[in-house]
């Protein structure tokens, strides 16, 4: 609803600029509905604000078992599975709800599937639900040999230069 709360109208408004043809994701997302009231975006702000702040208390109640604080970053994958090809990703939740709630998040590469030894269960997969089967019937390590793996960092609002830092010294490590 944030993304198409004008209609698309700003979208529409830059593509004209440009000169250039609608993707068809893009042209899908901008063409869900009319522009909503003023008033239904400021109820929807609300109800974005207190899924803020509880999952902003949620962090705080987190508290990291060696040092006794709240946890500094969640290091986490961007989806539930590797690269995929061109438009048969479905689910976008690992990345999309920290830009619901205004967070910080890098993503970067961590490796690659290897088809040697990222071989499919040899017992068949008991998947939980209309998503994991999905995601299940994509995953061939054969056709996905060198696509990328991706994880993400993630911090609180107006903590990049935390998440940066982290980055960096993933980055060393991975490097080694």
């Amino acid at each position: 609803m944030f993304y198409s709360a004008d209609g698309g109208e700003d979208i529409k408004k830059e593509i004209a600029a440009s000169g250039e043809p609608y993707i068809p994701h893009v042209d899908m997302l901008i063409n869900r509905g009319k522009p909503i009231s003023v008033f239904d975006y400021w109820q929807l702000n609300k109800r974005k604000i207190a899924a803020q702040r509880a999952y902003s208390d949620k962090w705080n109640k987190t508290i990291g078992p060696s040092s006794g604080r709240p946890v500094d970053v969640i290091l986490m994958p961007t989806m539930p599975h590797t690269a995929v090809p061109h438009r048969t990703c479905r689910w976008v939740g690992y990345t999309k709800i920290w830009n619901f709630l205004d967070y910080t998040a890098l993503v970067f590469p961590a490796g690659q599937v290897e088809a040697a030894k990222d071989v499919l269960p040899t017992e068949p997969y008991q998947a939980r639900n209309e998503y994991d089967t999905w995601n299940w019937k994509l995953y061939n390590p054969q056709t996905m040999d060198g696509h990328p793996v991706g994880l993400q960092i993630i911090g609180r609002r107006f903590e990049e230069e935390k998440v940066l830092g982290v980055a960096s010294v993933i980055e060393r490590l991975i490097a080694r």
